[in-house]
C-alpha cells in the first residue's frame, strides 16, 4: 500500500492525506514543513493525517497545479524603458524590493505592478502608503488608468480586514489603498488571502522592532505576489536590507543576511565582506534594484535636462540669551564651558536654542520661547522667495516652531498654511491641494508629515527652519520638489547659527559626501549584478 499524496482541492481549501510514510510520503512532508500556514487533523480509525491549507499554497504541495493566471497583459505604453524592466523583473520574481530614487516614478512602477497581478491572478492587491500620500496614489491611478476601476480607498481596519476576506467576485474594487497605521493594533491574518501587496515608502520596514513593521511582516507571510518600493535605503545598512528581505521572505531569519555577507569594522559599523561582495550583489539583485540614475544602467537619460538645486548657507549671530542657556546646558551635561563636544541630545537642545525655543523640564516639560534671529530671518527668507514668484516650503521640526514662524511672516496672511501633526486629515488634504493651486505661497510644515513620497514639482524654493543629524530627512525633503518634472532650479535656504548648529551642519555635509560615495558604488555593483538581464533586454 502506498501513500494516498494527490492534492484534493476544494472550496478554497488545499489538502493531503498521508496513510503510509514511505519516501514519497516523506518528500510531501517536507513540501508540508514550508507552507505558510496549514492545519494537521489526525483520524485514529485510519491511523492517517490530513494536512490542509488555503489554496493559493496548493502549487507548493505539487508544482503541476499552477496558481490561476490569466492571460498576461502587455505592459503600460505611458512608462519609461527601466520602468517596464523593473515591473518586468519584479513580476517574474513574484516578491521584489524596487529601490529607485525621488523622482523616478515609482508609483508609476507600482501602480503598473498592481494592475498586472490584479489581472494575471484574479486576486486582490492592496497598497500600503504613508496617509498623507494616499489621495496623490488615487489620482495618479486615475491619470494612468482613466478607464479602470478606481482604486477603493480603506478607512479603518475593520473596512480593511473585510476586504481581505472577500471573494474576488465581490463588486467592490479588486484594488485598495491604505494607510500602515492600519497595522499598529496586531496582526492580520485576512491579509495573506490576497494575491499581492505593494509596500510604498517601505523604509518603515527598517525600523527595528518596530509594531507596524512586524506586524506587516506576519501578516503577509505567504502572500504570492509582494512589492517593496523606497528611495533611499542607506547604502551598507544592513537592517535595511534584513528587514525589506524579511517582509519579501528571502531569509530565514533577519540575522541571517549579518552573519553570511556582513563584519563589523574597527568602529563597530556592519559593512559588507570584501570577499563576499560580489555575491552579496548577485543575491540582491536576484529580488531587488537600486537605481539613482537610469543612464548608468544603459536606459534612456532622463535627468540630463533635470537643473541641479541652489544652496544657500545663512550664518546667524547666536543673542546672548541663547549663550547663557548653551553655557548652561554645557555644564548640566559634565562637558564644561570650553568643551565643544557633544552627544546627540545636546545637538538636539542646542538645535532648539538656534530655532527660539527652549524644552524645560520636569512635568508637562513647557516648551519656552527664547530670543532668536532665526524664526525672523527664516519669515524674511520665504518672503524674499515668494515676491520672486517661487512656492516655498518652510521646514520645521516641532509646532511651536510652525506658530513662530507663521507670526513672523504676518498671521493675517492669506497665502500661509500651516501644517502640523494636529491638522485634521481633511484639512491636510485641503492645504495641500491649496498649495498645489497656487492659493498658498507658503507652506510651513514637518518632513515627518510631507517629506516623504509628495510631489511638489511647483514648488521653487525651501527654507530650513532648523537642522539635524538626519541626512535622509534634508535629502527627502528636497526631493519633494527636486526630482523629474522640474523645469526650475529649486532654492535651497539653509540658515545656521554656527555655535549652536555648526557641529549638525558638518555632520550633514559629511553624511552627505559619504551617501554619494556609497550610492555610487553600491549602483556599479547592481548595474554589474544585472548585466546578463540587461543583455537579454537590449537583444529582445
Amino acid at each position: 500500500m502506498t501513500a494516498n499524496l494527490h492534492v484534493q482541492l476544494d472550496r478554497g481549501q488545499a489538502s493531503v492525506r498521508f496513510d503510509r510514510f514511505d519516501l514519497d510520503a516523506y518528500r510531501m512532508f517536507l513540501r508540508a514543513k514550508r507552507l505558510p500556514e496549514s492545519a494537521v487533523e489526525y483520524d485514529e480509525e485510519s491511523a492517517t493525517y490530513v494536512v490542509s491549507t488555503d489554496a493559493r499554497f496548493a502549487p507548493l504541495l505539487d508544482e503541476s497545479i499552477a496558481a490561476a493566471v490569466r492571460e498576461e497583459l502587455p505592459l503600460a505604453d505611458h512608462l519609461f524603458d527601466y520602468q517596464r524592466f523593473i515591473v518586468a523583473q519584479a513580476l517574474a520574481a513574484r516578491r521584489y524590493a524596487c529601490w529607485a530614487d525621488t523622482g523616478l516614478g515609482k508609483t508609476a512602477i507600482f501602480l503598473e505592478w498592481a494592475r498586472q497581478v490584479r489581472d494575471r491572478t484574479g486576486r486582490r492587491v492592496v497598497i500600503l502608503s504613508p496617509l498623507q500620500v494616499i489621495e496623490q496614489t488615487r489620482a495618479e491611478w486615475a491619470r494612468f488608468y482613466p478607464t479602470q476601476p478606481f482604486i477603493h480607498r480603506l478607512d479603518t481596519r475593520e473596512e480593511l480586514a473585510a476586504w481581505c476576506a472577500e471573494e474576488s467576485s465581490h463588486p467592490r474594487p479588486p484594488l485598495a489603498i491604505v494607510n500602515y497605521e492600519k497595522m499598529i493594533a496586531d496582526v492580520l491574518p485576512e491579509m495573506r488571502r490576497i494575491g499581492g501587496i505593494v509596500a510604498d515608502e517601505s523604509s518603515i520596514l527598517k525600523t527595528g522592532g518596530g509594531v507596524i513593521k512586524w506586524n506587516l511582516i506576519k501578516s503577509a507571510r505567504g502572500v504570492e505576489y509582494k512589492l517593496s518600493c523606497t528611495a533611499t535605503p542607506a547604502p551598507n545598512e544592513p537592517m535595511e536590507y534584513a528587514s525589506q528581505a524579511a517582509f519579501l521572505e528571502k531569509l530565514r531569519s533577519e540575522g541571517e543576511i549579518l552573519w553570511t555577507f556582513f563584519q563589523r569594522d574597527a568602529r563597530g559599523v556592519w559593512q559588507v565582506k570584501p570577499h563576499a561582495r560580489e555575491a552579496f550583489y548577485r543575491f540582491m539583485s536576484s529580488w531587488s534594484i537600486y537605481l539613482r540614475d537610469p543612464a548608468r544602467f544603459g536606459f534612456a537619460d532622463i535627468l540630463s535636462s533635470l537643473p541641479d538645486p541652489v544652496m544657500h548657507e545663512h550664518r546667524l549671530p547666536m543673542s546672548e540669551q541663547q549663550r547663557s542657556l548653551a553655557d548652561e546646558l554645557r555644564i548640566v551635561s559634565g562637558r564644561g564651558l570650553f568643551d565643544e563636544r557633544s552627544g546627540i541630545r545636546e545637538r538636539g537642545k542646542f538645535a532648539q536654542l538656534a530655532r527660539g525655543l527652549y524644552e524645560g523640564s520636569g512635568p508637562g516639560r513647557a516648551v519656552l520661547p527664547v530670543e532668536s534671529v532665526k524664526p525672523g530671518k527664516v519669515a524674511e527668507l520665504a518672503r524674499d522667495e515668494v515676491r520672486r514668484g517661487r512656492p516655498t516650503i518652510v521646514w520645521t521640526s516641532f509646532d511651536a516652531e510652525g506658530d513662530l514662524i507663521v507670526r513672523e511672516l504676518g498671521v493675517d496672511r492669506t497665502d500661509v498654511a500651516l501644517l502640523t501633526g494636529d491638522t485634521p486629515e481633511s484639512e491636510r488634504d485641503r492645504i495641500i491641494a491649496a498649495f498645489r493651486a497656487g492659493d498658498v505661497q507658503i507652506l510651513v510644515t514637518k518632513s515627518s508629515l510631507v517629506g516623504y513620497g509628495l510631489n511638489f514639482q511647483h514648488c521653487k524654493a525651501m527654507v530650513f527652519s532648523g537642522i539635524d543629524d538626519s541626512f535622509e530627512r534634508m535629502y527627502q525633503a528636497i526631493r519633494r520638489a527636486y526630482r523629474y518634472g522640474q523645469t526650475d532650479p529649486v532654492h535651497v535656504h539653509v540658515p545656521v547659527i554656527p555655535e549652536l548648529e555648526g557641529l549638525m551642519l558638518d555632520n550633514l555635509h559629511r553624511k552627505q559626501a559619504q551617501f554619494d560615495a556609497d550610492t555610487a558604488e553600491q549602483e556599479r555593483w547592481y548595474r554589474a549584478a544585472l548585466a546578463d538581464s540587461l543583455d537579454e533586454r537590449k537583444a529582445a
